[in-house]
């Protein structure tokens, strides 16, 4: 997997981020992977994928101020937030009773579920499903600071100031 991410001017509208995102991709399959001129298509519940024998899969993602997107040789889903406050009840709705307890004593409770919220929508993207599946089916933990999911390999950083995760 290949990670790209660039930090756009904040403020842009939704369209213009789409296309950032999508931008920033093209520029990725050409340098890196020697794919030009492939269209992006879409399935039935909006996962991106490239046409056609032995493409990589692709997933992207943006937030105000900043695009990412992935590429891999295995399914892969990438999300990207900006550090906000998260209410309670955004919390409730996403996590587990365990990943609750455990956000509640992180210093940053906002940050910490953010990594969670990032780490959970980059494995929805990954299985196709985007936000039609609820995310406390993906039971994630942290150990020895890396997070973990069963079937699930995890990727967690803070890039640029963004939270930035990917699984596969």
């Amino acid at each position: 997997m290949k990670l790209y991410a660039r930090v756009v001017p904040h403020g842009l509208p939704r369209n213009a981020l789409h296309d950032a995102a999508y931008a920033l991709l093209f520029e990725a399959l050409a340098a890196d992977w020697n794919i030009s001129g492939v269209p992006v298509e879409k399935t039935a519940l909006g996962r991106p994928y490239l046409p056609g024998e032995n493409m990589p899969f692709i997933s992207l993602s943006h937030t105000d101020g900043f695009v990412c997107c992935a590429v891999s040789d295995v399914p892969v889903g990438v999300d990207c937030e900006r550090p906000r406050r998260v209410s309670e009840g955004a919390m409730r709705r996403v996590c587990t009773a365990a990943e609750l307890a455990e956000i509640q004593a992180a210093p940053d409770p906002a940050s910490r579920f953010l990594q969670y919220w990032t780490l959970k929508e980059s494995i929805s993207k990954k299985r196709g499903v985007g936000l039609s599946e609820s995310f406390r089916a993906y039971a994630i933990r942290f150990t020895g600071g890396k997070p973990r999911c069963a079937g699930h390999r995890l990727y967690l950083e803070m890039r640029d100031g963004f939270y930035l995760a990917a699984a596969e």
